[in-house]
């Protein structure tokens, strides 16, 4: 993905979403990775300028570092039901997909993030290599 494409089209819906969270929550920020589509290696960058516009707090975060995002846990939760599954079409996938998608649960998502202070720890302590829970 592009820079530009990822500032057009993609950070656009993710600042919507943010200002909704932070009307609904009383605070929330965007957390990117040190993708190069997110302008953290450009001179010129674009995804930041939209972002300070539009008054977005945002968390850099390193790159090829899955450890660190509870949106890794989630996936995972994604991928071990959907290995339970048969499928044949990739329709069929997903549809599958989806309907797994919704299945999971806030708890579940939260139980994620609630471990983030502890892993964190446990990844410095171990250097910061890769790092396997209960939970992801």
């Amino acid at each position: 993905m592009t820079q530009y494409y990822y500032t057009k089209r993609v950070l656009p819906t993710l600042i919507k979403e943010t200002q909704r969270d932070r009307i609904e929550f009383g605070k929330a920020w965007l957390q990117e990775d040190n993708d190069p589509s997110h302008g953290t290696r450009s001179e010129f960058n674009l995804p930041r300028l939209l972002e300070e516009k539009e008054w977005i707090p945002f968390y850099l975060h390193p790159a090829q570092s899955p450890e660190l995002n509870p949106m890794e846990g989630i996936w995972n939760i994604l991928k071990q039901r959907v290995k339970l599954r048969r499928w044949r079409t990739i329709s069929e996938l997903k549809a599958i997909l989806l309907e797994e998608w919704k299945q999971i649960s806030i708890e579940e998502i939260r139980k994620r993030i609630d471990e983030m202070p502890r892993r964190c720890r446990i990844i410095v302590e171990i250097g910061g290599k890769p790092y396997k829970s209960a939970t992801w």
